[in-house]
């Protein structure tokens, strides 16, 4: 249910209008990011750069939603002249007095109140009054039209302000509701324009006033359909005469509506008032109010197989099927109604209807039979429906039945007074509005449309001679440009012959570069026009224009950029005595390859010089400018493909690296001191032989591989800090020979300082880290083992708090060496030197501005201390807590390890009588308050710990079980009756009571042992403490409480079961039927059925259950016998097995040599042992 309301909830929303259009949109947005790229027009590619594609997302983004503001704009509007249209209408306004204008004029305002709610709430799917599907309701008048779409069900956006009523009076006129649902706009003619027998002459104007207003403010498609409603009272009641008048006026309202609204329309036919035929309400009384929305009805399709007949002329056959289906469904009904008169009722309904069909075939072919002379109107259902439960039925076929016997009708009750809707909300919701647009559109608006697309036609011939005439324009002046290409190509063979090899002079370089420059529509862009016309169509100059500026630029790249660098690399080969013109040249060289720190004045500076030292004198003056010229363009589009030659570079600058410099101090700075002289740190120095047992590394490292003396406390202070100043400083004294001369400016000695210091202290944090996280303790298996770990843990030497101190000596940086003497010497001079200090700070701070700011300094290595805080923070607190933690752990193993009964002990301390729940709180307090990693290793002592108390724990509860239960199970219940179905053994009763009773072997087991630590509040049972038993074990003494609870009276070791048996039913031939059990026994000789008591088990010696038939003449009984104690339990698995719905309805079938009884089994209990699948499935496992 919840998701077939989902699907309808959701899916007219991802349908909707403006979602397909957001989800086009996104689907042209990707194409346009990921496929913009590629396209290139005229070889100009306009999406290539981000910024163009995102501009063009932009724009297709605003006119998305442009155009949905509009469309949205639109509906409104075309709502808002619908609305006001229906407000100011006023065809029968002169003909009313005073009192009915007053009326009228009320409902208009209210009228006003809804539909100003309607413009200002979102309807199904965001539509608006304008855009939902309208169908109009014609009738006869009293055929319940109102009432039928007052308790249909439907949803009404109006109805928490103005309640369910229809809105009356709209469009001028008092004779027609207006009902606006979520779906659908519903219009409720009055059912004298159908007939139209009060004023013939005012009624057939005001009908066709009101189709007039449809037509006008709903163009395309005024109606989506329409409905038409005949009471099935007046088709039981009315002759045929009055039957035909009225379908001949439904039928003119029809082909009004055709011909006014010239359209072709679905119509539905509703026989409403079905509560008035006898038998109808008693009929569906047992219907819920899912099943009441339903449809009841034909649905014809849309196209008849017999075009002469029409779809019409399937009703009768249609109409008989949904007589069986009421006949099919009429036993069940009788069978659940225990009233004799609702009965009948209900037996007779179908025959009601029966007599209905006819009366209904001859009204619907008045209607819809097809002829030669028009058009048949489009029948697309005939469906029955009741609104309310009013009035007297009318019951035809008593009444024909009394008339034909001479007898007088008994009148039937009025039902009660709850109205109930039936076969209307889904009729309307499934059927009706789904088919909005089966029917077709206005004709005139398709004519119009025809006439509009043929304007679009025209205008686009005219269109296209017009686009003709600029192409022919445009097609000589690109001819003229081919021309002129092909003799500038042709010009540029004559220059080169062959081709441009690297070998060609520079004189014919800057020749044929000067014809390549000069191509038509080419780099320097000669013949380009900005003429639009020349543009249309058939312009050829980017096509020409683009291989013209790519052969330039080739030319510049592949032939003068290299002339170029090798001018460059010659000239610092050349001049390298020269050093003033070298950092020049170099200076030249570099920025080309270099664009940060190019300088475009420098290099055509230094060309400059170069072409004129190259080719001196006037008369060179030309191919001076030229090559200018061509460097110029050439720096413009920067230099590709040429590699800087890193030789050369190195001869020019002798640039030994390209390190930075920071790095560079850094790794002089290790490759120095990594083996220096200062000692590494060693687990192996800190611990004693005693306390490395207990240690390991988790890497499998050892003990002895430690952190080498560089990044130990005194490698700190005694190289670090002294010999990081020292390196930096020479590296940049000496930076010129590395080539960082452009670099000085930017890295000061004190930032290549702090640099040098992050990467220390990076790597000061990484090794220790690494260290502390691959220490760990050697985990134990046994209390033995622990035991004596912890001995060594909790002995003297403390190597945990030894390790941790050591630890936090080398991570203190801050903290400055100083030897015992200076201590002492520096306390008395600091109290000597302290107060006159004192005193001039006061002086001086007299003279500070009042707002400047602090400074913000830290001591060297205070990062280092900052990532390691809480391993610093572990004072006397944390090392007193812990030495108790590992003294509460030592005297717990201790006493596990005490006794030869390790297990029972184990047991005793999860039970709570011994220490292991304190030792448990106060290892995990502990673990709170120390850091990692040494609070997991406080975890690992107590997961470890935890298991050896579980594995105690559970040997010993094993123990027991398997010498107290198991060994009773397998002597007295394993493998027997009714354990095993199979099994021709059967438990003894005494056995079952010892093992399963109160008291019993299980129970005493569970409430000694396990009932401590398992919740039983719950229906599943689970342990609140873990003793080393799975938590499936769980199941079999939940299972066992469920045999006691079914078997023995609470308390009791003795099974008892108390039941009734009570024939119901035996094969007429037998005289009588006797079941006998032990001493007790039921006999039945087929008179009132009565119930006899028994119970279980049977305590005679010849405890057995026995059936006995006895038939009338022969004297032979014929019987059965199921032998022993469990035997009732053998007959009834037995019927179970040939009868699957025993086990649900009690109902023992037995048969014996073709005769048959039913017994019914009768428990004193809801709680009862018969069909026990707990038996069945009940088995101990060896252990829990």
């Amino acid at each position: 249910m919840f998701k077939n309301n989902f699907v309808k909830r959701i899916g007219p929303v991802l349908c909707s209008r403006w979602v397909v259009s957001l989800v086009g949109l996104f689907a042209i947005s990707l194409l346009i990011w990921f496929g913009g790229p590629l396209i290139a027009i005229a070889g100009t590619e306009p999406l290539v750069s981000e910024v163009s594609r995102l501009v063009v997302l932009l724009v297709l983004t605003l006119l998305w939603g442009a155009i949905n503001i509009a469309h949205q704009a639109r509906n409104k509007h075309q709502n808002a002249k619908a609305v006001k249209t229906l407000l100011d209408g006023n065809d029968e306004a002169s003909l009313l007095n005073e009192a009915t204008q007053r009326e009228i004029e009320t409902l208009r305002t209210r009228i006003v109140q809804a539909l100003t709610v309607l413009n200002g709430s979102v309807l199904k799917r965001g539509k608006s009054v304008y855009q939902l599907p309208w169908y109009i309701l014609i009738g006869p008048p009293g055929t319940g039209k109102t009432t039928a779409l007052h308790n249909s069900g439907l949803e009404f956006p109006l109805k928490d302000k103005l309640g369910d009523d229809p809105l009356a009076g709209v469009g001028g006129t008092r004779h027609c509701d207006w009902w606006f649902t979520n779906q659908a706009v519903l219009i409720d003619t009055a059912g004298r324009y159908t007939t139209q027998d009060s004023n013939r002459e005012q009624d057939s104007k005001a009908w066709f006033g009101f189709l007039g207003l449809l037509k006008k403010h709903r163009t395309r498609r005024p109606i989506n359909g329409a409905i038409v409603t005949v009471s099935l009272v007046s088709l039981l009641t009315q002759t045929r005469t009055e039957r035909n008048l009225h379908a001949r006026a439904i039928k003119h309202r029809i082909q009004e509506l055709k011909n006014q609204l010239g359209m072709h329309f679905p119509v539905y036919v509703i026989m409403t008032k079905a509560d008035l035929v006898a038998g109808f309400s008693e009929y569906f009384a047992d219907l819920s109010a899912e099943q009441r929305e339903q449809v009841w009805g034909i649905t014809f399709p849309e196209q008849a197989d017999d075009p002469e007949r029409g779809v019409v002329g399937m009703f009768n056959k249609e109409f008989h099927h949904l007589l069986e289906r009421l006949v099919g469904r009429m036993n069940e009904r009788m069978q659940h109604t225990r009233d004799i008169d609702k009965r009948t009722l209900i037996y007779e309904f179908p025959k009601q209807l029966r007599l209905i069909q006819a009366a209904a075939d001859d009204f619907l072919k008045e209607i819809f039979s097809p002829n030669s002379f028009e058009e048949a109107p489009m029948l697309r259902g005939v469906y029955i429906a009741s609104a309310t439960q009013e009035g007297v039925p009318i019951d035809r076929v008593m009444t024909e039945m009394a008339g034909g016997l001479g007898l007088g009708s008994v009148p039937l009750k009025q039902p009660g007074s709850e109205s109930k809707g039936f076969f209307i909300k889904r009729l309307f919701e499934d059927v009706i509005f789904p088919e909005q647009y089966i029917g077709t559109v206005n004709r005139h608006h398709q004519k119009q449309n025809l006439w509009l697309k043929r304007g679009v036609l025209g205008g686009c011939c005219v269109l296209m001679g017009i686009m003709g005439g600029l192409w022919l324009t445009s097609y000589k002046w690109n001819k003229d440009l081919v021309d002129e290409a092909a003799i500038a190509v042709a010009q540029y063979k004559q220059v080169v012959t062959p081709e441009l090899t690297s070998k060609t002079d520079v004189i014919t370089l800057a020749n044929a570069l000067d014809l390549l420059e000069d191509l038509p529509a080419g780099y320097n862009g000669k013949m380009l026009d900005s003429d639009a016309v020349k543009h249309v169509g058939l312009y050829q100059g980017d096509k020409i224009g683009q291989p013209a500026r790519a052969a330039y630029e080739r030319g510049l790249q592949g032939f003068f950029a290299p002339y170029l660098i090798h001018a460059l690399q010659q000239d610092m080969k050349e001049n390298s005595a020269y050093l003033e013109y070298l950092y020049e040249t170099l200076k030249t060289y570099l920025m080309l390859f270099d664009h940060s720190h190019y300088e475009e004045e420098q290099v055509l500076s230094w060309f400059a010089l170069y072409f004129e030292r190259t080719y001196p004198g006037e008369i060179n003056e030309p191919i001076r400018q030229s090559l200018m010229g061509h460097t110029t363009n050439l720096l413009e589009l920067g230099i590709v493909g040429v590699q800087q030659d890193d030789d050369a570079v190195e001869l020019a600058r002798g640039v030994l690296t390209q390190m930075p410099l920071a790095e560079r101090a850094y790794q002089r700075l290790k490759m120095d001191f990594m083996d220096s002289h200062i000692p590494d740190y060693r687990l192996t120095d800190i611990l004693g032989s005693q306390s490395q047992t207990v240690f390991q590394r988790l890497s499998g490292k050892s003990l002895s591989d430690g952190i080498a003396g560089l990044y130990t406390y005194t490698g700190f202070h005694s190289v670090f800090q002294l010999e990081n100043k020292r390196i930096v400083k020479r590296l940049m004294e000496d930076s010129w020979v590395y080539g960082d001369k452009l670099q000085l400016g930017e890295a000061t000695k004190q930032e290549v300082m702090t640099a040098v210091n992050d990467k220390y202290y990076r790597d000061y944090i990484y090794y220790w880290n690494q260290l502390i996280g691959d220490i760990q303790l050697v985990p134990y298996s046994s209390a033995a083992e622990g035991l004596y770990q912890m001995k060594v843990l909790s002995g003297s030497e403390r190597p945990l708090q030894s390790l941790i101190v050591s630890i936090q000596k080398q991570l203190r940086l801050t903290e400055l060496p100083i030897s015992e003497e200076a201590k002492a010497a520096g306390e008395v001079a600091g109290h000597a030197a302290g107060v006159a200090m004192q005193q001039k700070k006061t002086r001086i701070t007299r003279y500070l501005p009042s707002e400047m700011p602090e400074l913000e300094s830290a001591l060297p290595g205070a990062q280092i201390e900052e990532e390691f805080a809480d391993i610093l923070a572990i004072g006397d607190v944390e090392f007193n807590a812990l030495n108790e933690s590992l003294t509460l752990l030592h005297n717990y193993l201790a006493k596990l390890n005490s006794t030869g009964d390790n297990d029972r002990v184990a047991y005793k301390s999860l039970l709570g009588e011994t220490s292991h729940d304190d030792l448990d709180a106060n290892l995990s307090q502990v673990g709170d308050v120390i850091p990692a990693p040494f609070n997991q290793w406080l975890g690992e002592l107590k997961k470890q710990t935890t298991k050896l108390a579980k594995q105690g724990s559970k040997v010993h509860l094993n123990t027991i079980w398997q010498d107290a239960v198991v060994s009773e199970y397998k002597k007295s219940i394993k493998g027997k009756y009714p354990f095993n179905r199979r099994s021709k053994r059967d438990v003894k009763i005494k056995d079952f009571g010892r093992f399963f009773g109160y008291g019993g072997i299980l129970d005493n087991f569970f409430i000694t042992y396990l009932e401590p630590f398992v919740d039983t509040s719950k229906g599943q049972w689970r342990f609140t403490k873990n003793v080393g038993v799975s938590e499936t074990s769980l199941q079999l003494f939940k299972q066992a409480q469920r045999i006691r609870e079914a078997f023995f009276e609470p308390g009791s070791k003795v099974p008892h079961v108390e039941f009734g048996l009570k024939t119901v039913f035996l094969d007429q031939h037998i005289s009588n039927f006797r079941f006998e059990f032990g001493p007790q026994a039921m006999i039945y000789r087929h008179g009132p059925t009565r119930v006899s008591s028994f119970s279980w088990p049977d305590t005679s010696q010849t405890a057995q259950v026995r059936l006995v038939f006895t038939p009338p003449q022969s004297g032979h009984a014929i019987t059965k016998t199921y032998k022993g104690s469990w035997g009732l339990f053998r007959l009834l698995e037995e019927a179970a097995r040939k009868r699957s719905k025993t086990r649900k309805d009690k109902m023992v079938e037995v048969e014996l040599k073709g005769n048959r009884a039913t017994v019914q089994l009768l428990p004193n209990s809801v709680v009862h042992p018969f069909w026990l699948r707990d038996i069945e499935r009940f088995s101990c496992p060896m252990t829990l």
